[in-house]
């Protein structure tokens, strides 16, 4: 199982439906689970927010998998997420950040 964060937003639904379209096995992870209804059915929802630890763990239970995306605001939200995926076993995290984007000078990342 495939736990995907940040999937509503411009990069996570392209990666949900890609993961459907090759049959793997996805749980998002979302806030409010009504802006997930353009997303494929078959992805399982789990509601949760990275800045409550406690509502984590139900969308970490059998997951091995994480595609972490977070936003550019601190390093809370990652803390809580790892802390989460090692409660629950998972092997497997690819972290994605835009941490800084708006610096001086602004980075192409930003452009």
């Amino acid at each position: 199982m495939i736990l995907v964060t940040g999937a509503t937003g411009n990069i996570g639904r392209e990666l949900v439906r890609e993961l459907d379209a090759k049959g793997a096995r996805v749980r998002i992870l979302v806030r409010d689970r009504a802006r997930a209804a353009a997303l494929p059915e078959r992805a399982e929802r789990a509601v949760g927010d990275l800045d409550a630890p406690a509502t984590l763990t139900p969308a970490f239970t059998g997951v091995d998998k994480l595609f972490l995306l977070t936003p550019g605001i601190g390093t809370t939200h990652t803390a809580h997420a790892v802390s989460a995926a090692r409660a629950a076993g998972v092997s497997h995290i690819v972290h994605l950040s835009s941490i800084n984007v708006i610096g001086d000078p602004m980075p192409a990342m930003g452009r």
